[in-house]
């Protein structure tokens, strides 16, 4: 048949391509990432070796993670074919359109204690529920405050608050600090006891509109990484292990977790840098 018409015109009748038709199985028994390509044996050890948390990143975060957590460097895409091949690769996640919040962008963060945004969500456990109220900075995503309790009040709230300040700021707020923190109109956050500790220490209350998630969309963001990278991994048979579970992902998040809109910097990182930052420029003007 290869006499009498092209290699081409076959084809397509047979409805191949030519992929297909000079495609050889490796029968050598061996693990390849492509045809011609071994699998590196360091960086199938190392992968091997993550547990906990690492095996939620996907393969850019990880490829920055490897480089600062182990001081190895490998190409990005590298990674992905080992992931792929070894099954590492987290389930893609089709995202539904959504509008642009326009009335974020009218209000730019510049600075860490610009702007913070607070919320709260609930955890089963096998005696109940457990509830956990995070506030976060939005400039530099680390939680700086949070609550878990097995009860759901305004005085939750306000606990988590007031441990937010005094991570930050100590026992007093500085002077002339403009800081705003954007909840939901939820009754915890509109509650008078709120309310007036935000008066007390001189903070301004941005709450959202009704039902608008994309108003507070890094709180959001920080509690849907906590359900799916340790919620859902776990079944938690009280409420100390909803604490234990809560606090330990608290410190990775902060301390290593690579956050894409930070350059797949951590946030405790990234707030170094800028606290470095800021410092050399306040020299610099003296």
């Amino acid at each position: 048949m290869r006499k009498d018409v092209s290699l081409k015109v076959a084809l397509q009748a047979g409805g191949l391509n030519k992929s297909t038709y000079f495609y050889q199985a490796d029968k050598s028994g061996r693990n390849r990432v492509r045809s011609g390509r071994l699998l590196d044996l360091d960086l199938t050890k190392l992968l091997y070796k993550l547990k906990g948390y690492e095996l939620t990143l996907g393969y850019r975060k990880l490829s920055k993670y490897l480089r600062v957590k182990y001081g190895v460097l490998y190409n990005h895409k590298k990674v992905y074919r080992h992931m792929k091949v070894l099954k590492l690769l987290q389930p893609r996640k089709i995202k539904p359109r959504t509008r642009p919040n326009t009335l974020l962008d009218r209000c730019p963060v510049q600075r860490s204690n610009q702007r913070w945004e607070a919320d709260l969500t609930y955890v089963l456990h096998r005696g109940g529920r457990a509830y956990v109220f995070v506030i976060i900075d939005i400039y530099d995503k680390e939680v700086v405050g949070h609550c878990v309790s097995w009860r759901c009040r305004a005085d939750e709230a306000v606990r988590s608050l007031d441990q937010a300040i005094r991570k930050r700021f100590g026992a007093e707020l500085p002077s002339g600090l403009d800081l705003v923190v954007r909840v939901d109109r939820g009754c915890q956050y509109t509650a008078k006891e709120f309310e007036d500790f935000c008066l007390m220490k001189k903070i301004r209350l941005e709450f959202c509109a009704v039902k608008t998630p994309n108003d507070k969309p890094h709180i959001e963001s920080f509690i849907a990484c906590y359900k799916r990278e340790e919620v859902y991994r776990n079944h938690y048979g009280n409420f100390l292990e909803v604490l234990d579970g809560f606090y330990r992902y608290a410190e990775w998040y902060s301390a290593w977790r690579p956050h894409g809109s930070l350059g797949n910097q951590s946030p405790a990182a990234f707030r170094s840098l800028e606290i470095g930052r800021q410092d050399s420029l306040v020299a610099a003007n003296y």
